[in-house]
C-alpha cells in the first residue's frame, strides 16, 4: 500500500481481485478467501429489503419505509479490511424536506459480511444504519448525486478494521453545468458503523454555457478531482499517527483566473483536508 493510498480503476470482480491480493486480510472460516467468478455484490432487492425491513419485488429499486418516505437504492461497493464486506446504500428525503423535489437526502448503508461455505463466497446480512448528517441533491428534481463508479470508489484500510472510503459524485446546475465532488465515508467494524464525514469539491464543467466558437474562447474552466488518502504524520505528543488520516484532492484541466479567464489548474489548487474530531467531518 502506497502513502498516498490506492485509486482502483477496474471492473468489480478486478477490484476484489485487488484487494484480496494488496490487503492479504480476508481470513474466513477454513482459511483465506479466494476470487471466486461468481463473487457478486448483494442484489439491489437484498438492499432494499434490509433498507425498508420488508420484502419487496426482485425487480424493485426502490421501496416505502415505515413513515412513508420512498427510498431508492444509489450504489454499492466491495472493500476489504479484517475480513470481506460489502455495503448497498440507498438515500430517502431528508425528513424537514418536500419528499416530492427534496434539496437534502438521508443515507442508509445496508452492510453485509463475507462468508465462505463448500469453496463458494456469499454474503451474510448485518447490519442497517440511517446515517447521521445529510447529502444534497445539487438537482433540480431531488434525485441524490450521480455517483461515477467509471475510475471506481477511492479507499485506504485501516488498523483495526476501518476504513475511509471516498465517492465520486456528480451534481448537475443550470444550463448543463456539473459539479464533482468527493462524498467521505468512514466504517468502524466494532461497533459496526457509517459514518457521513463530508463533502469534498473536486472540480466543475461549466463549459456547456459557452457560445459558439465564433463567438470567442470560452472562459469557463472544466476541471476534475483526483482524492489521495495520506499517511498522516505522527503526532508530536503522542507519536501516534491520526486515527483518521488527511485526505488531498488535486484538480487537473482549467479553472477561473484572477483575470477572468481560464488558466491550467496547478499544485496551488490542491487542498489538504484534516479530520475535525469536533465536528465529526473532514475540513
Amino acid at each position: 500500500m502506497t502513502e498516498s493510498g490506492e485509486i482502483y480503476r477496474t471492473s468489480l470482480l478486478a477490484r476484489i481481485t485487488t484487494l484480496l491480493a494488496v490487503s492479504g486480510l480476508l481470513a474466513m472460516q477454513g482459511g483465506p478467501a479466494r476470487a471466486d467468478p461468481d463473487v457478486v455484490l448483494p442484489s439491489v432487492a437484498r438492499v432494499m429489503r434490509a433498507v425498508c425491513g420488508h420484502a419487496v419485488a426482485e425487480e424493485a429499486r426502490t421501496c416505502r419505509m415505515k413513515d412513508g418516505r420512498i427510498a431508492e437504492y444509489w450504489y454499492g461497493a466491495m472493500f476489504a479490511a479484517d475480513q470481506g464486506w460489502a455495503v448497498g446504500f440507498a438515500t430517502l428525503p431528508a425528513p424537514d424536506q418536500d419528499p416530492q423535489a427534496p434539496d437534502a437526502r438521508t443515507l442508509v448503508a445496508a452492510t453485509f459480511a463475507q462468508t465462505q461455505a463448500e469453496g463458494r463466497i456469499g454474503w451474510v446480512f448485518k447490519d442497517v444504519q440511517t446515517l447521521p448528517g445529510r447529502i444534497g441533491t445539487g438537482n433540480r428534481n431531488g434525485d441524490a448525486p450521480e455517483v461515477d463508479d467509471s475510475l471506481g470508489p477511492v479507499f485506504r484500510p485501516l488498523p483495526g478494521g476501518r476504513l475511509v472510503m471516498g465517492l465520486r459524485t456528480t451534481a448537475f446546475g443550470n444550463q448543463g453545468s456539473q459539479s464533482f465532488a468527493f462524498l467521505v465515508l468512514r466504517f468502524t467494524p466494532a461497533p459496526l458503523q457509517w459514518r457521513l464525514s463530508g463533502g469534498l469539491a473536486a472540480g466543475s464543467d461549466d463549459t456547456a454555457g459557452c457560445g459558439a466558437p465564433e463567438d470567442g474562447p470560452c472562459n469557463l474552466g472544466a476541471s476534475t478531482g483526483r482524492l489521495e488518502i495520506l499517511a498522516g504524520a505522527a503526532a508530536r505528543d503522542s507519536g501516534a499517527p491520526p486515527a483518521w488520516p488527511p485526505l488531498r484532492v488535486t484538480l487537473t484541466g482549467t479553472v477561473p483566473g484572477p483575470d477572468g479567464k481560464v488558466r491550467p489548474a496547478t499544485a496551488r489548487d490542491a487542498r489538504t483536508y484534516r479530520f475535525d474530531e469536533a465536528a465529526g467531518v473532514y475540513r
